[in-house]
This record gives C-alpha cells, structure tokens and sequence, in this order.
C-alpha cells in the first residue's frame, strides 16, 4: 500500500487554484515562443567554395516523398501516444478520480461524492491475505459524525470559475483533499485501536513433559500451549486505506493481512508418546482361559482431548498422569461368562455345630470351582478326604444301617445340593448313589450319598460354556448356584413318584445296664421308599416337549426300636447242677456286608 497523500499547504492549494492555463493565442500548448534572431551571413570566400560544390536540386515528387517517409513514423506514434493517453484518462476515471473532467462532471461528482460522504458509513473490511485461511473478516464502519467529513462545493465552484486545474480548453484537474475534509486524528486513533484488538503476535505450539513434586511423590505432567496465530494487521495501513477511500469516494474499501497458524496439536500423536496404554483381559475363545489385565500410565485421549477444545490461544495447560484403569478385567469378563444361572439349591441344615462346620468346610473348598465343557467334577476329588487335620469334625453319619458319630459327617448334604441344581441346569450326572434312608432336606429322589473311597458324586459339563460352582453356608441354608451361560432354549422341571412304600415297626429290646429308661427311643424310624424322579422339558412358550424318568432310588426302612427294662428276679438259691460232659460251642454265622455314607 502507498502511504497517505500528504495535504496541500495553503500556499500550495494557492498556487494550484491559481494554476490557469493562459497559453498564448496562435501558440500551441507546452511550447513556449521565442523571439526571432537575426540571421549571420557565411563568409565570402566560403560561399564561393559552397556554391562549386553544389548539387542538382531533387525533383518535386523526391522532396514529397522524402516528408512521408518522415511524416508517417510521426503519425503512428502520435496516435499510440493519444490511446495511451485515453486509457490512462479512462481508468483514472473508473477510479473516480475527478481527473481530466469537465466542469459539468466535476460539479456532477462531487456534489454525488458529498452525499455519499456525509450521509453514509464507511466501511473497510479486512480479510485475510490467505484464500484457505480460517480467519474472520474483521469489519470497521465510521460514521459520518466520526469521521467529520465534509466537501467544500462552494470552494469548488469558485476554483472552476478561476479556471484553476484546467489542463485544456474543456478539462479539469483538481486534488480530491483540497475539497474533502477529514478528522484525520480521529480515524489515526481509530486505526490503531482496531490493530491493537484485532492484530496478534505469531506464537508456535509447544508440548513439555515435566516433573513436579507432591509431597513425598514425584509426578509427572505434560504442559501443553496451542501458540498464536499470528495477524498482521498494521495501523498505518488502516489509515492510509480509509484516507484513499475517502478521496477516492469508495465507502466499502477492502484491505488484506497477512496471517500465520502455529503447527496443530495431534491428539493421537501426543497421546500415542506420551501414555503406556492399559492392556485389557482377554478370553480365549476355545479354552475359555482369561488372561489378567495391565494398568496402564499417562493420561486418556479424552481428557487430552478435551483440554484441547476448551484451550485458548497462547495459554499453558497441564495434564497430570496417572494410573490407568483397563476397560475390561479378568472380573469382567468372568462377570460376563458366568452371567447366568443355570441352577441352584438353597437347602435347610440342622443347627448342630459339629455338623456345620463339616459342612461350611466342603463348601469352602468347592466354591469358586471351573468346569471347563467336557469336564467332570468329582465332590472326592475336590473335597478330598474329610479328616481332623483338615478341621473336619465327628457328625451323625449312616454306616452299617446305624446313625453313628464319623469324622466329616453331614457333607452329604453338600453332595446332594449340588445334585438338585445339576438336575436343574439339564448336566450329565455321571455317579450318583441315593442315600440307605431317605433326606428331608431336598425333595424326595434327588439326594446324593457319597464315602470316602467308596461313594462318590459325578456329573460332566455338557454344555458349550465354562461353568463355575458357587458355594457356602448362612442363614441355615447350604447354597449352590451353578453359573454360566445359558444355551438352552427350554426350562426343566422335576418331579418324583413314589413307587413303593415300606412302613416301619416299632421293636423292643432290653436293656440292662441303665443307658435308656423304659420306653426311650434307641432306634429313630426310617419308612423304607421306591421313588422314580423324572425331568420335563418345557419349550419357551410354556409347552411341554417330554417328560422322562432321570433315575429311581431305593430307601430302606428302619424300624424304631424301644428300650424296655426287664422287672428284677426275686434272689433265690439256685439248683445244683448234675454234672455233664460239656459240648463245643456252636460258630457264629458271618453277618452280611454293612451299608455306609456320610450322610
């Protein structure tokens, strides 16, 4: 941009009002007369030695020829000088420009230019220099009253009639600020004042990791700035724009700047140097193995993310790490595996001390138990043997037909528990023995005995799933859920017929040496059963598939046996016996084999 036109002097405007163009009549113009001398005459001897050398004078059409070869040069460059003439005049004109006008159009024009001036803003705009800038125009409107314009009409018409600017018989040039009044402070201040809030220092984007220390601890941060962009918008220039527009008549002049971006910040990048991600657990997919998760260290992408939307221009931010958390744990997706029950069993327990501990310390080391699809559980294997070493304690057991006190007694109870959810879940069972006599605490035919060594509970996991056995001991209850994922499409209900029933009998038995009084139970009843349970397929609406017979259990009977105490024989002498040959006594006979469990 050039810079602002200086305004005329006073005895400048003087001089240029006084400017009139007198040339001489007859003269033409930019020439000016001389006055004519008196020619010197040559020598004698000289014109004589002129006159000897004379040549023949050239014919009248040599001598016309020779003016057009010299005229015709001339012509051509006489008229390109007078378009080049005409061009300029045109564009000085399409500029508004009031040069080489007449006096009608001047007066036309500035008296247009005065109303336009003093009745309407003045607005510049500023735009960026770059076509793929991201910047805002900025936008500066004066109004008249601001800038104080004002055009002398009055001044104008004397000057036309002075003559003052003619440049030839009919055209005029004036000097726009010898009519056009300005408050040039005014629009200086306004100028430096739009630079100054809309101008910026150039700053470039920084990213700097650091350590600070927080008590004992050293953390480590990452300070980040965006930088500036820098906006080259120079007050000067502003000036020197509005005081062309105002000469010029332009009331929407345009002015560019110059601008430069700071290098953008990469969230990934800087995320990706900075942060060890965490490295979340993984399911095999055939094995169902689950690996453990590894926090990680830094900070997230979301909250570099949003620091950066909310960060201002020039402006530090600091960005703490810290530990960070996997997305999905080992828990989780153990949570998601085994989300669904597949069956459970909640059965009442007596409260006997003895036999409650027996029974929390099986659960304890069932609990927590994977079956992997195709695995088998086995309650001896897992339990292993019940002994005092392992805090087991003697309970009421079945062994040989009799309810006898035995080391781990009562951990049937857990067996059979977890013999009514298989039922449920629809699992293979693959050992399963009924009890000598019936159980209460589980419907009738869904018990499970089992002995160490001999008797021992087995069922397959048949479905496609890992499966996982939840086990424990409150409120009076055994509770065993059976967790997994579910694949079937149906639900199974269960339910027992009674095929036989065998009732007891009451017995008596003396007794002799004072353990049980007359009529004390010694034997407790048991009613000896032949039960079928049976499993029934129900499909999702409700409508029963099949029904089929799961096993069929026998329970002996036990009669209930009395004491009774024989009445005191009176004391006599007894009979001497006859001597006899004394005979061998007879060999007991071998008893059957005893049933037991633990039951």
């Amino acid at each position: 941009m050039r810079g602002p036109p200086k305004a005329a002097s006073p005895s400048e405007e003087r001089g240029m009002k006084q400017g009139k163009f007198e040339a001489p009549r007859g003269s033409k113009p930019g020439i000016t007369p001389q006055k004519p001398t008196k020619k010197q005459e040559p020598a004698p001897e000289k014109q004589a030695a002129k006159s000897n050398k004379q040549k023949p004078k050239p014919s009248g059409k040599r001598r016309r020829r020779d003016w057009l070869l010299i005229l015709l040069p001339l012509v051509v460059l006489a008229v390109a000088a007078g378009a080049v003439l005409m061009a300029l005049h045109q564009q000085k004109l399409e500029n508004a420009h009031p040069e080489g006008m007449t006096r009608e159009a001047l007066l036309e024009h500035y008296g247009s230019l005065a109303r336009e001036l003093e009745q309407r803003e003045m607005v510049l705009t500023l735009r960026p220099k770059e076509p793929d800038s991201q910047e805002q125009p900025v936008v500066l409107q004066i109004s008249p009253a601001q800038s104080r314009v004002r055009v002398d009409l009055t001044g104008l018409e004397s000057d036309l009639e002075e003559g003052v600017g003619r440049v030839s018989r009919r055209l005029y040039v004036l000097d726009p600020k010898a009519y056009i009044s300005l408050d040039r402070s005014a629009l200086r201040e306004l100028a430096e004042q739009t630079a100054q809030e809309h101008g910026q220092e150039f700053m470039e984007s920084s990213v700097e990791k650091s350590t600070q220390s927080s008590g004992e601890e050293q953390v480590e941060q990452l300070t980040l700035n965006i930088g500036c962009r820098g906006r080259n918008i120079s007050a000067e220039e502003i000036y020197n724009s509005l005081l062309d527009a105002y000469y010029s008549g332009n009331l929407a002049p345009e002015l560019e700047f110059e601008t430069k971006a700071p290098e953008s910040l990469d969230p990934m990048e800087i995320w990706s140097q900075y942060t060890t991600p965490p490295v979340n657990a993984v399911m095999n997919e055939s094995s169902f193995a689950i690996s453990q998760e590894i926090p990680g260290y830094g900070f997230t992408r979301q909250e570099l993310e949003e620091l950066l939307d909310r960060a201002e221009e020039g402006k530090d931010y600091v960005l703490r790490f810290h530990t960070l958390d996997p997305e999905i744990t080992a828990a989780d997706l153990e949570a998601s595996l085994y989300a669904d029950v597949l069956g459970e069993a909640h059965t009442p327990h007596s409260w006997v001390d003895d036999r409650t501990v027996n029974l929390m310390l099986a659960c304890a080391a069932i609990d927590g138990t994977v079956l992997m699809p195709g695995q088998v559980f086995s309650f001896n294997q897992v339990v292993g043997e019940r002994t005092e070493a392992k805090g087991y304690r003697e309970a009421t057991a079945y062994v040989g037909g009799a309810s006898v006190p035995e080391i781990g007694g009562g951990v049937c109870q857990v067996a059979s528990s977890i013999y009514y959810a298989v039922l449920q879940a629809d699992l293979r069972t693959v050992e399963r023995h009924a009890h000598t006599y019936l159980v209460t605490y589980v419907p009738q035919g869904m018990d499970a005995a089992i002995y160490w060594g001999t008797l021992d509970y087995k069922f397959e996991n048949n479905s496609p799933y890992p499966i996982k056995i939840q086990a424990g001991v409150s409120d009076g209850d055994v509770h065993i859920v059976l967790w997994g994922t579910e694949w079937k499409d149906y639900r199974v209900n269960l339910s027992y017929e009674i095929l036989d029933e065998t009732p007891w009998e009451t017995k008596e038995q003396y007794v002799y040496d004072g353990s049980y009084s007359s009529g004390e139970t010694i034997v407790t009843p048991y009613t000896g059963y032949r039960i079928a349970t049976y499993r029934t397929v129900v499909d999702a609406q409700g409508n029963t598939v099949e029904t089929t017979k799961i096993a069929t259990s026998h329970y002996e009977k036990r009669d209930k046996v009395i004491a009774v105490i024989p009445p005191q024989p009176q004391p006599t002498e007894p009979p001497q016996p006859e001597p006899t040959e004394s005979a061998p006594a007879p060999e007991p006979e071998p008893e059957p084999p005893e049933e037991e469990d633990q039951g």
